[in-house]
Parts: C-alpha cells; structure tokens; sequence
C-alpha cells in the first residue's frame, strides 16, 4: 500500500515540472461538480488467520475463526475542478457510509460473538486528472484519475453475543492513494454537464484488535465507488 501511495505522489510531482504551453483551457475559471453515488468499502480486515497466534483456519477449523462482511452504502460529495497541462487538479470533500460486521469464532483464544460497525467516512481527494481521447471524443471530457486521499473516519460500534470480544482500537485518521475515471457525455443548452464516475482506494489502517494487528500486511480501509456526476455551469 505505502509503494502504490509514493508511485502517486511521485506521479503528480511530475507532472507539476512538465513544461508545457499555457492555452485556452488552463486559463479557464474552476469547475464545481456534485457526485453521488453507491460505495463499498470501509475497513478491510485480516483474512490470513495463519498469522494470527492460537487461531485456526478453516478448514482446520469447523468454521473460521474471524470472517467479516460489508454492506455498501450511499456516497455523495462536491468537487472543484482547475484545468492544468494535460488534464487539471481534483480536490473536494466527499462523504460515503458502510455497515460492516466482523464475528468472532474462536474457541482457542475465547472470543466468540460479533461486533457491529457504522462507518461514516469524510473523505478529501487530490487527484491530477489526465485527459484522454481529447482529439476524438472532445466533448466527452474523458479523463483518468491518480492522486491520494485523505479520510476522517466516524465509527459507531456495537457488541453483540457473548462479551469475550477482543478489545480494540480506532484511528480517525487514514491516508492512501486513490484512482478513478470520470467522464460527461451529456451537455445541456446551458453548458452544465452529466455524467459518471468509478474511483478505487487503498489506504492505511483504521481498526485494530488481536486479529488485525499492526505488524499484519491486510487490515487497512478501501473503497469502490460508482455513480453520476454533475458539472454546474462555469462560474
């Protein structure tokens, strides 16, 4: 994950010391655009119990002795768009919601039950956007999205079952790199514009307990996210 975060902010860095000509489209005003949609995601948690001690994966085990499940929720958000080179720069503040529910098996460490989640999320992109296909679908606006993402993560926590859950940690704060596609291929007679996106991200971790410890490479928090776009008329 930390490699895929510096490949990004390696990329952008270049391409903020390309030289290149000022034109028409990197002097125009910022575009604002509203985007919602559906997102899955949240936290990722540990699916290799070969590292976790006294813990037995099935099918060793008659059932795993940790699983966790996700339930996708509503994403929405307001992004402002420059124009820069090739492309422009993306940043905004998007908000995405997910239920996840982690159970909890183990016979050999004693913890049984299962812990419920309510993830809230705000979520602050900084993407470099690279215009694709400009000379044949020029008015599309087709463009490929590499950047980082920066999350303030709001979790609601509930235990259910028997007591013996591990205990736990949260961090509020998460940080990875993220990458999308966005693209309009609807303008109005008053030059706003419709369309959609998908973006993708991976990022550092959030929860931990005795089965997403820290030295783990799998816990962290990613998201997929797909929905439509709307660019209000430049201001």
């Amino acid at each position: 994950m930390m490699n895929t975060l510096k490949i990004s902010q390696l990329f952008i860095l270049s391409l903020l010391v390309i030289s290149c000509n000022v034109t028409e489209q990197a002097q125009r005003a910022f575009k604002l655009s509203a985007v919602a949609g559906y997102g899955y995601g949240g936290m990722v948690e540990n699916t290799d119990l070969s590292v976790v001690p006294n813990s037995r994966p099935a099918p060793e085990a008659s059932v795993d002795a940790f699983t966790g499940a996700t339930i996708g929720g509503p994403t929405a958000g307001i992004r402002v768009n420059k124009a820069y080179c090739f492309g422009g720069f993306e940043t905004g503040v998007d908000y995405m919601y997910n239920h996840q529910t982690f159970t909890y098996a183990d016979q050999g460490n004693m913890f049984t039950g299962v812990r419920k989640f309510h993830v809230n999320q705000l979520m602050i992109p900084f993407t470099y956007n690279l215009g694709l296909f400009g000379k044949s679908l020029p008015n599309t606006d087709l463009q490929l999205k590499l950047g980082v993402l920066g999350q303030y993560n709001f979790l609601r926590v509930t235990d259910a079952g028997l007591t013996s859950l591990p205990e736990y940690a949260l961090n509020k704060y998460s940080l990875g790199a993220t990458l999308g596609v966005s693209a309009y291929p609807f303008t109005f007679c008053n030059q706003s514009k419709l369309g959609f996106y998908l973006e993708a991200y991976r990022g550092s971790r959030i929860y931990t307990d005795y089965y997403n410890q820290k030295g783990f490479e799998m816990p962290g928090s990613a998201f997929v996210k797909i929905g439509l776009r709307y660019q209000f008329k430049q201001f």
